[in-house]
């Protein structure tokens, strides 16, 4: 190397000067400064100690460190590029050995700074590889386990140092590509981060958000030039994690697919990282390398390992054409199971018609061989026809005879199996409180572990001392996750989890009452005899009625009561549609279950000013009543079809219901809102029972009871007239209008009943007791408001009857309003709407538009009035004018634009006269201050001109 005065200029060496005496310059110099031509200066003025390197500084924040930058790494970063010119290898030794000694003096002494290791890293690859010893690669091991950050470093180092080794494609080059590769994914076990501190997880040296995007850049190139030496670092790695957390048996828990799909939920974690980097790495090879790699891919399928032979037999799927010979390895029994089955299922859809006939034939007995046994050894023919149709649905589409199999499987389960390429399939959804325990080891355990380590958390459980730790709902939500994803791994030993704490049992009842509600294609004959088989003897136990099962838990989860209200949602859901309901042979069952708990569960508290409705189908009890209501409904419609009467049915259950109704002299009110909430099922079930009980429903001797059955009937959707006339000839109707605990629940809906049967003639507006009537001369504004907002939302396109009431009535209502009140003059704005039942104006309906015209802007009608006056204006310019003009003595509104410039447009067809009424009406918006009528006019003119 040439001497300083020769490099740099006088300028440059006074630069030096006063950066040595004033320290705060050294910054700006160093960031100024580049090439390999400082380097010996700033060595002689004692900027490159590698001593110097900062260490980690406190900060203000007590427990938190400053990482202080060391400035002269800029200069060094900068001038780095000049290091791969031969005539400044030496610089380039120079600049290494000042890397190793820094970094070794760091090691010494116990500390990192990530900031440093990071212009190291930046600074290396520049270097020419035949400088770099493997030895070299331990000080890189040191960076990546810097304590406080990786990534950076790690992203350097990966994209582009890697990268650039892996170009060059020597042999050297390509050694140190595999020492690297092996830093960056070697992976450490660490106490895992939520649970028991003996539990472990796998992580990388740096984190899963650059490690994804690492491999996703460097995997495939290293594969195919290093070939199985880089995929040998992946699959190194992953079975050392798979080996050390005994997960390979259940790895399609934790790894879906073995490609990227949506239902890798886990996908951050450094098993994830390594199956890609394992996968992408693999495929490079076969692409690049056939026939070493097909050797290499049969070892891969001899694999103790199942993570391992996944991954080879998706290979085979993606590499098909490559690597056909291993077809015979690949379609073996052991790998129609759980585990494997995403990868076969897309083997086997993707490649089945080009195997050979005896290879078909082997499939086709494996699938044949699949078969279900309960703890009798005797088959389940339902499951064991769910297990065949997952893997006949992969080929049905390739052959008369696989199609033949599979229609015979669905036919058995009724349903085609959903989602059948995976073992395992999560809708979406989140669990917002962690669990102690995964999803993965809970589908991973047999019912016994399963049963002693869920009871074992129960007993032990303190609520988390960190607001954010592991809870006992985190771990229920996790256990429904479980559930769902591996239904058949459950339903044949549900009776024994009914020994489970009351927090979990909940968690199985939601998880297949959810599954019956998405309908997901599963066995469900057989899984629904275990469902009741499972309640009925959860509800039998002494131990589920005592005292303490109904307390409040520190975390929300399940006591008693979600039990038995989730008991019988499970139990509405399987009989309310008949084209989705459990077997009629199961309803004895259901009814026994429901019957038990409607006798021991006492019913909700209900005050004179609860919403009935709202206690009764949320109380425990209500679920019961609501599930021996739907159940009562399945049982009528089934005995309707079979004998065409359900008279029988009604005599089994009518016991029930009157022990149900006299239930509310004792307190418990639940059915007496719900006979009524359910009026329209009743009177299909018995309308004889109900008109004789009506006295006995709406008792007006039992206060709470009426005000029960009077918030149940504002439910009802339907106005059936003998309920109706008695509920007017005993005073119900207008008591309730009256009462101050349930008006304002009751209103709307009374009204409405009062305006339907006025429409279909059970009220007469001429009859002095009519309600209608009885409203009109009340005077209420919201009675009014709501009659005739209600009777607007009943027009139809040429319904002459609701006409002929709306124009009986409107006259009337005109008769008891005061427009001389803010109230009276926003009810004259609403009849404004009725506008819209106007075909023709006459003398007959004319008087009414215009006694409300001037007032539609009270109650901000008059987009609607303008509307009918467009309509209007069509066949009738000159009543349309008269109107608008009474519209316009209240407001100037111009909206909606569409209907004014309509109306306009219609006036002018008129003639002259119709161009004066035109201008009159632009002239009175003018006067209200609004110019654009007036321009829309003058472009309609203009339009209209020859």
């Amino acid at each position: 190397m040439r001497s300083v005065a020769e490099l740099l200029t006088p300028k440059q060496k006074s630069a030096i000067e006063r950066a040595k005496r004033s320290p705060d310059l050294q910054g700006f110099l160093f960031r100024k400064a580049t090439g390999v031509q400082w380097f010996n200066a700033f060595k002689e003025a004692g900027f490159l100690l590698p001593t110097e390197i900062p260490q980690p500084v406190p900060a203000k924040e007590e427990g938190y460190v400053s990482i202080p930058v060391w400035p002269i790494t800029d200069y060094l970063v900068a001038s780095s590029e000049q290091l791969l010119v031969p005539n400044n290898e030496l610089y380039a030794i120079e600049f290494l050995n000042f890397i190793r000694s820094a970094t070794m003096h760091a090691k010494e002494r116990g500390f990192g700074n990530y900031r440093v290791w990071w212009q190291f890293s930046k600074i290396i690859r520049y270097i020419p590889p035949h400088l770099i010893s493997a030895n070299d690669l331990l000080l890189i091991d040191y960076w990546l386990d810097d304590k406080y950050e990786r990534g950076l470093v790690a992203e350097s180092l990966g994209e582009h140092w890697l990268i650039s080794l892996l170009d060059r494609n020597d042999e050297h080059c390509r050694s140190l590509s595999i020492g690297l590769l092996q830093s960056l994914y070697r992976v450490r076990f660490l106490d895992s981060r939520y649970g028991e501190s003996n539990r472990k997880e796998a992580r990388l040296h740096f984190d899963s958000w650059h490690a994804r995007n690492l491999t996703k850049k460097v995997a495939g190139r290293a594969g195919k030039v290093l070939g199985q030496s880089a995929v040998e670092v992946f699959r190194n790695q992953l079975e050392h994690i798979i080996v050390t957390l005994n997960h390979d048996k259940w790895s399609s828990l934790w790894r879906s697919a073995v490609e990227d799909h949506e239902q890798n939920h886990k996908a951050e974690d450094a098993e994830d990282i390594l199956v890609e980097g394992f996968r992408d790495a693999l495929l490079a090879y076969v692409g690049e390398d056939k026939d070493a790699a097909k050797a290499y891919v049969g070892e891969l399928l001899d694999s103790p390992y199942e993570t391992t032979r996944r991954i080879a037999i998706y290979t085979v799927d993606q590499r098909y054409q490559q690597l056909n010979d291993l077809i015979g390895r690949v379609i073996i029994e052991r790998h129609f199971t759980s585990n494997f089955r995403h990868e076969m299922w897309h083997l086997l859809c993707n490649h089945y018609p080009e195997i050979s006939r005896q290879e078909k034939a082997l499939v086709q007995g494996v699938i044949a061989g699949l078969v279900v046994q309960d703890d009798n050894a005797q088959q389940r023919e339902g499951a064991t026809a769910y297990q065949r149709a997952i893997w006949l649905s992969a080929i049905k589409n390739y052959g008369d005879d696989e199609g033949q199999l599979y229609r015979e499987c669905i036919k058995i389960i009724s349903g085609e199996p959903e989602h059948p390429d995976f073992s395992s399939y999560m809708t979406s959804g989140w669990v917002d409180h962690k669990s102690a325990i995964s999803k993965e080891e809970l589908i991973s355990w047999d019912s016994d572990e399963l049963i002693k380590q869920l009871n074992a958390y129960l007993e032990s459980y303190a609520s988390p001392r960190m607001f954010d730790g592991p809870d006992l709902e985190g771990l229920t939500k996790t256990l429904r996750q479980a559930i769902k994803a591996e239904p058949l791994r459950f339903h044949d030993k549900l009776q024994n989890y009914s020994t489970l704490g009351l927090p979990y049992i909940h968690e199985f009842i939601e998880a297949y009452r959810e599954l019956w509600s998405e309908k997901a294609q599963l066995p469900w004959d057989e899984i629904w005899g275990f469902l009741l088989e499972f309640c009925l003897g959860i509800v039998k136990q002494d131990r589920f009625w005592s005292p303490e099962n109904t307390e409040k838990r520190s975390s929300f989860v399940a006591n008693r009561y979600w039990i038995v209200s989730g008991i019988g949602s499970l139990i509405e859901a399987g009989t309310k549609a008949d084209e989705h309901a459990f077997s009629e042979r199961l309803l004895d069952q259901a009814e026994e279950v429901i019957l038990i708990l409607l006798e021991k569960e006492k019913g909700e508290e209900f005050k004179v000013d609860s919403d009935s409705v709202m206690v009764a189908i949320n109380s425990p009890r209500g679920h019961c009543i609501e599930a021996l209501i739907n159940l009562t409904l399945r049982s009528c419609r089934l005995a309707n079809k079979q004998c065409g009467n359900h008279a029988e049915i009604w005599a089994h259950f009518q016991p029930i219901y009157d022990a149900e109704l006299a239930r509310a002299e004792i307190g418990e009110y639940e059915f007496a809102t719900l006979v009524v909430n359910y009026l329209p099922n009743f009177l299909y079930m018995s309308k004889e029972w109900v008109l004789a009980n009506l006295e006995n429903i709406f008792d007006q001797g039992n206060y709470q009871k009426w005000l029960c059955a009077m918030n149940g009937y504002a439910y009802v959707g339907t106005v059936y007239e003998e309920i109706y006339k008695h509920l007017k000839e005993n005073g119900h109707l207008i008591r309730a209008l009256d009462d101050e605990n349930i008006k304002e629940r009751v209103t709307e809906k009374i009204i409405q009943n009062i305006a339907v049967a006025y429409v279909n003639n059970f009220e007469n507006s001429g009859d002095e007791s009519s309600l209608i009537h009885i409203l009109l001369i009340r005077r209420k504004y919201q009675e009014l408001s709501q009659l005739i907002w209600f009777l607007w939302t009943l027009r139809k396109e040429g319904d002459a009857n609701i006409r002929a009431k709306i124009f009986e009535l409107w006259p009337l209502l005109l008769k008891v309003i005061d427009t001389t009140s803010r109230e009276g003059r926003k009810l004259a704005s609403k009849l404004c709407d009725w506008s819209v039942f106007v075909d023709e104006v006459n003398e007959g309906n004319k008087h009414l538009i215009l006694a409300v015209a001037q007032f539609a802007e009270e109650d901000y009608n008059s987009h609607d009035l303008l509307e009918s006056i467009a309509k209007i204006s069509a066949k009738q310019p000159f009543e349309a004018y008269e109107i608008w003009l009474r519209l316009l003595e209240g407001t100037s509104s111009d909206f909606p634009e569409e209907a004014i410039k309509s109306a306009l447009t219609n006036l002018v067809r008129a003639g002259s006269e119709g161009q004066r009424n035109a201008k009159d009406v632009v002239s009175k918006y003018l006067r209200g201050g609004n110019e654009r009528p007036s321009q829309w006019l003058r472009e309609i003119n203009a339009g209209a001109a020859p």
